[in-house]
């Protein structure tokens, strides 16, 4: 089973009902999810999630940006080709 895994360093800007928060990104798998209200939102490359009524705004996960990041045919965002997570740090 894969486990949701906190990357450190990392944040992403979300908004929801025209609240911002930033909040800490994790990987499971290689995907990268939100932590929000005690679970985890699925981020999409267009700054949509896998909740409607959430979207973030911007992200750094150790350096990369979202045109950095791996998309799959439906926009959802995973670590770039070749980043490892290592103890809770990509390399």
């Amino acid at each position: 089973m894969d486990r949701f895994h906190v990357i450190e360093d990392a944040a992403v800007i979300v908004r929801k009902a025209g609240v911002y928060k930033q909040v800490k990104v994790y990987a499971r798998g290689g995907a990268i999810y939100a932590g929000l209200n005690g679970g985890f939102v699925r981020l999409y490359k267009d700054g949509g999630t896998g909740v409607p009524a959430v979207s973030w705004d911007d992200m750094d996960v150790l350096g990369y940006a979202a045109p950095q990041m791996t998309t799959d045919a439906h926009g959802r965002l995973s670590l770039p080709k070749g980043a490892k997570m290592i103890e809770g740090k990509a390399s």
